[in-house]
């Protein structure tokens, strides 16, 4: 076992430093990502610090295993890094990232009902994505065959159902709630970025395409010339290509 310790929310700077470091106006911030060189978990940070037109940075990690691990809390990214002329923190987590810099973008609504209520949209969308890494990708090799199939016929589908009943509700107006981008829509962009990235991903995405609901609220996103200049720059082209290097190992 390594005798190094990860990094540590405790630190020679005061919390009420580190408070002022994330409590800082956007416009005055600058923010580091440290994340692997693929869409997955990061691709909703990036596109929320695109949209905002925030002054930010992708970090990929050079010497990851054994090294670079322990600068971050749990050993796992994304870590988002804060930094004020005067101040700079660190806040780790995927889902606490999401939300943090949600919050900063004006992407959860107006009032507490309608943050809680694009918060839980986020929830099933970021699970759809998870359990299908569980389920899906990194499952017994023998076993992935059977597992594509059964999310292609019967989990993908059942979602997506269920997912077009509330964009109904909400007037089938290309978003998930109310009628600008919040987080739940971005998330689900993100989330098909990560799919095209997967053997036969094409086939995963062609799901969503068939439901002119959900690929209404991914077509928003994309539209937005922020989030547009973003994706059509080399960095960008490099994080799709990396992962689809990544998840070459799980082809069957």
């Amino acid at each position: 076992m390594s005798s190094k310790q990860h990094r540590s929310f405790h630190t020679e700077t005061s919390n009420e430093a580190n408070a002022r470091a994330v409590s800082a106006d956007p416009s005055n911030a600058k923010y580091d990502l440290l994340y692997f060189q693929i869409s997955c978990i990061g691709a909703t940070p990036r596109h929320i610090l695109s949209y905002g037109k925030a002054n930010w940075t992708n970090r990929f990690p050079k010497d990851w295993k054994g090294n670079e691990e322990y600068d971050t809390p749990f050993g796992v990214m994304p870590v988002l890094t804060v930094r004020t002329d005067n101040e700079e923190a660190v806040l780790a987590e995927s889902i606490v990232v999401d939300l943090y810099l949600a919050k900063k973008f004006g992407l959860l609504g107006s009032n507490e009902y309608e943050e809680q209520t694009i918060k839980a949209f986020y929830s099933s969308i970021h699970y759809l994505r998870e359990r299908s890494l569980r389920r899906l990708t990194w499952t017994f090799e023998d076993k992935r065959k059977e597992a594509f199939e059964t999310w292609i016929t019967k989990d993908f589908p059942n979602w997506i159902v269920l997912q077009e009943e509330h964009l109904k509700r909400n007037g089938s107006n290309g978003h998930f709630f109310g009628d600008k981008i919040t987080l739940a829509d971005i998330h689900l962009a993100s989330i098909l970025d990560h799919f095209a990235e997967l053997p036969r991903g094409n086939e995963i995405v062609d799901l969503f395409r068939a439901s002119p609901l959900l690929w209404k609220v991914r077509e928003n996103v994309l539209q937005n010339p922020s989030i547009a200049e973003w994706r059509q720059s080399d960095e960008f082209q490099s994080i799709v290509q990396g992962g689809k290097n990544l998840y070459s190992a799980t082809a069957f």
